[in-house]
């Protein structure tokens, strides 16, 4: 069973983007990138949404609902 960071960290590197790029992209640092990619830490709705966006997904697959 794939985690909400698992899905999040995989997207990333599909799209070819750096930790540090798609926390610039996302307006967070690295650090916080980090915490939401290893499931110690869940974003908060609007982050997500902003993930999905920047990803191309809906919030739906990011919660594993699809």
């Amino acid at each position: 069973m794939t985690t909400l960071g698992d899905r999040i960290k995989s997207l990333r590197i599909e799209r070819g983007l750096s930790i540090a790029e798609a926390s610039l992209r996302l307006g967070i640092n690295k650090g916080s990138l980090s915490r939401y990619e290893n499931d110690i830490v869940e974003p908060s709705l609007h982050m997500a949404g902003r993930m999905a966006k920047l990803y191309g997904v809906s919030l739906d697959f990011l919660a594993g609902l699809e």
